[in-house]
């Protein structure tokens, strides 16, 4: 397993695995372009040769507009890396990928001193929240969304 950067060829896998995640915000191609630009992280999950999932990560200062990446630069200022989204296809899941991900993002991380993500809470993302405990993150605050879904404020302090 490699981290490779995301390519304009690889967007259609992309934008496939995302779709497939209900408790993920929708991406049309014009946006994952842009959000691959101003990402701090834009990269696929290569597995031998195959697209195996992908990450996103943004950093302070960025150009993005995400309502939670705003809360999270509202409550932290410039002390957080955001993780905006990991997928891992199905095929690829439950094989410890996710978890060299999350080992990449947070070393990618620790200047800021933490990582920060969102998950859907209401509806609850049951594995993402079972996911995200066991890796440390505790939830920091709660963030009402405009789609009329809850979000979980995440935070793993990496000081």
């Amino acid at each position: 397993m490699k981290l490779r950067p995301l390519s304009t060829a690889d967007e259609s896998t992309v934008l496939a695995f995302n779709a497939a995640e209900s408790h993920l915000d929708k991406l049309g191609p014009d946006r994952l372009d842009w959000l691959r630009l101003i990402a701090a992280h834009a990269a696929v999950v290569d597995v031998d040769g195959d697209i195996a999932g992908f990450v996103l990560t943004f950093a302070p200062g960025s150009a993005y507009d995400g309502l939670d990446f705003q809360w999270f630069a509202d409550t932290y200022a410039d002390r957080y890396l955001y993780l905006d989204r990991l997928v891992i296809a199905e095929p690829y899941r439950r094989q410890g990928i996710a978890t060299s991900v999350y080992k990449a993002v947070e070393r990618a991380a620790k200047p800021f001193d933490r990582l920060v993500c969102r998950v859907q809470s209401d509806p609850p993302d049951i594995p993402s929240l079972a996911l995200h405990a066991a890796r440390g993150f505790v939830e920091v605050g709660k963030l009402q969304r405009p789609d009329g879904t809850t979000s979980a404020m995440l935070s793993k302090e990496l000081t």
